[in-house]
This record gives C-alpha cells, sequence and structure tokens, in this order.
C-alpha cells in the first residue's frame, strides 16, 4: 500500500495511516472515449478520481445548446455534488474525452467513513469547501471577468486545457463562440 500512497495519498488529502481503508472502498473504472461517468437525469452516486485521462462536465440550456462547466484532468476529483448531497437528479453530464481511467468511492462508504472518525469528517470537509471554492471562483470569473480575462486567467491557471481540449469546447467554457476565442487569441498572440 505504500506505493499507492506514494503515487496518491497527497492527491487524495489522506494521510498514510487512513489511506489503505480508503483505497480499498475505490472502485476502478475505466471509460472510453465519449463514455460517460454521469448523464443528467441520473442521480449522482459517487466521487471520482481521474487517474489518468481527460474528462468534462457540462450542462444543455434550454435552447439544447452544451455549456461547458469544468474539464478534469490527472489527479482531479470529479462529481455532481449537489445531486450527492440532497440525492437528486443531476442535471449535469460528466463525460470522458479520451480514455480515461478513474477510481470511484461510493457515496454510501463515504458516509460509512464520516461515522467511523473525527479524521474522514474532516477529510469530507476538506473535499467540500475543495468543490465550493471551485465552483465559486467559476461563477466568479463568468460574472466579473469578459471574456478576454477569463481566457488569460484559464491560459495562466490551465494551460493543459489548451493542450487537450477542443477549441469549440474551450469556448463554450468561455462563454463565448469559437471566432469570438479566435480573435481573442489573435490579439493576445500579436
Amino acid at each position: 500500500m505504500t506505493e499507492n500512497f506514494n503515487k496518491y495519498g497527497a492527491s487524495f488529502f489522506v494521510d498514510e495511516a487512513h489511506f489503505e481503508e480508503l483505497f480499498l472502498l475505490l472502485k476502478s473504472v475505466t471509460l472510453k472515449k465519449n463514455n460517460f461517468f454521469l448523464k443528467s437525469g441520473e442521480k449522482c452516486k459517487y466521487l471520482g478520481f481521474v487517474e489518468s485521462g481527460t474528462m468534462r462536465s457540462y450542462y444543455i440550456n434550454e435552447n439544447g445548446i452544451e455549456k461547458n462547466f469544468d474539464f478534469y484532468f490527472d489527479r482531479n476529483f470529479f462529481t455532481d455534488y449537489e445531486s450527492i448531497l440532497c440525492n437528486t437528479k443531476s442535471n449535469l453530464n460528466i463525460q470522458a474525452l479520451e480514455e480515461t481511467k478513474i477510481l470511484l468511492l461510493n457515496k454510501e462508504d463515504l458516509q460509512k467513513l464520516y461515522l467511523k472518525e473525527a479524521y474522514w469528517q474532516e477529510f469530507g470537509r476538506v473535499m467540500a469547501e475543495r468543490i465550493f471554492l471551485n465552483a465559486k471562483k467559476r461563477i466568479e470569473d463568468l460574472l466579473y471577468y469578459s471574456p478576454e480575462r477569463r481566457y488569460t486567467n484559464l491560459l495562466k491557471e490551465a494551460p493543459l486545457v489548451f493542450e487537450k481540449i477542443p477549441q469549440k469546447l474551450i469556448a463554450s467554457y468561455l462563454g463565448i463562440t469559437p471566432q469570438s476565442l479566435s480573435r481573442i487569441r489573435n490579439r493576445i498572440t500579436h
């Protein structure tokens, strides 16, 4: 287990004494390109972790247009936390953009850990805080910043997006058209 702890421990925010207990609960799954972890209308039952690969989460708006919410790469957590917390159907789609290996923690197993000891309650709190802060930052980017500023922020904070994600998905994530993204890129690179 030491090898697994060295590989994943820091990413999971778990100390070595508790890692094996968590790792034994994880289920390994491989999603083929374009396969879904979660589709709108389903209840989310897992907290996921990308071992390797690329995923995206997106909504489909009232006009039937996909709106990308987030991208997940190696060592990123993903889930629909609202669906897990409220036991409701998700409005979110989470899809593999390439063959992706993921580790899944069932929400019932997570709840059992919370009941075991305070350590796991702290783990849950840290996870919830990270999910909240990431969502808050995403909302603030869309509300407060111009498309050009959103682009430069993304370039600075997540350059891997520009290597692994198609331009039309990046444009959707930034809340702009692909043509606007092309104009912004031209302005910034010249």
